[in-house]
């Protein structure tokens, strides 16, 4: 293999799911990168976006953060993040598609990090039962997407309403949401709903997403 075909992009694996019709991962010079429906779902480029919110937001290490709710694993960008900047929180990350947990655990060894836990579950039962439960998190990520697809009730008032309730107070809630054709509109509807929930609001636009912190 020559050294200019090492820094060619090669497709490491290529499959599907009950969920997700195209699963891609892709090796290129910047690491592991994983597509899903033709939508990225981690690499630079996430890390990238991430980064940068939580820069914006002010999401240190300083904050006194035990535990954490990531709600979407993708290729688990936004939780080894997370896990570094916070290596004394337990971290729970949930996905619906068991494909692309064994994916994150395979590929990105996600689960590498002691105080990870990937759980399969529909985001929004996990959620449910969690209140119904009565248990809170310090921070809790939104970060759902089948593809470039985000689901409705990732904007609905009530699963919003129960996200108040499991975010702890004073604790964050932060939300990537895309703000491009029919989420341009739907993206403002969300930034309203979030309003009348939280005291504290601020959104960051950054290319096709939106990002959300209430607290």
């Amino acid at each position: 293999m020559s050294f200019l075909s090492s820094l060619l992009p090669r497709v490491v694996l290529n499959t599907s799911s009950q969920y997700n019709s195209n699963i891609r991962l892709i090796r290129e010079w910047g690491g592991l990168k994983l597509l899903v429906n033709g939508s990225p779902q981690s690499g630079s480029y996430i890390r990238m976006l991430w980064s940068r919110a939580l820069r914006k937001f002010h999401v240190h290490a300083s904050q006194n953060v035990r535990t954490v709710l990531v709600l979407g694993v993708g290729g688990g960008t936004v939780i080894e993040i997370l896990a570094k900047r916070f290596p004394h929180a337990s971290v729970t990350a949930v996905d619906i598609d068991p494909t692309i947990i064994n994916i994150a655990k395979k590929y990105f060894e996600i689960d590498k990090h002691p105080n990870v836990r990937l759980i399969h579950a529909d985001a929004n039962a996990f959620v449910t039962e969690s209140a119904k439960k009565g248990k809170v998190f310090d921070i809790v990520v939104v970060d759902i997407f089948i593809g470039p697809k985000i689901p409705e009730f990732v904007s609905d008032a009530t699963f919003l309403g129960l996200l108040h309730t499991i975010v702890k107070p004073g604790g964050n809630l932060l939300i990537n949401y895309l703000r491009e054709l029919e989420y341009q509109e739907k993206s403002d509807e969300l930034a309203v709903c979030l309003s009348t929930l939280w005291r504290h609001v601020e959104d960051m636009k950054l290319y096709n997403n939106r990002f959300f912190l209430a607290r």
